[in-house]
């Protein structure tokens, strides 16, 4: 068994974030464990609550909600990137928060350690 990190760095219109998905479906189906995924740069939008997904086209947000509910993924979210793309973890007067509650707020630290304790890491 080995562990892995892994980092999705692309947005949910992307096809490299479907494929990390089903990537890491396939790792826990091989009896492989992963310490956490960390959304990053564009994959931070895969958080976004008010994102519209047409009908003929995958729910990322629902899929990723799914995926942490059944194999209790940690799932992280660099904040720093979340705000620069609009997200926002504040209930203040003006301010929405509109990050789904299945990921973890955190900063690049969190990515440190995430990838220290993996023995592989894997970025799409």
């Amino acid at each position: 068994m080995t562990t892995f990190a892994i980092i999705v760095s692309t947005a949910p219109t992307d096809n490299r974030t479907l494929t990390a998905l089903k990537f890491a479906e396939a790792l826990l189906d091989q009896g492989h464990a992963i310490e956490g995924v960390f959304f990053y740069q564009h994959g931070v939008i895969n958080a976004n609550v008010y994102l519209q997904t047409p009908s003929d086209e995958i729910n990322h947000l629902s899929a990723w909600r799914a995926f942490h509910q059944q194999t209790n993924t940690p799932m992280y979210l660099c904040i720093t990137a979340a705000e620069r793309r609009g997200l926002s973890d504040s209930n203040a007067p003006g301010f929405s928060h509109n990050i789904a509650e299945h990921f973890t707020i955190s900063g690049l630290g969190e990515l440190v350690v995430l990838t220290n304790n993996a023995e592989k890491v894997i970025q799409l």
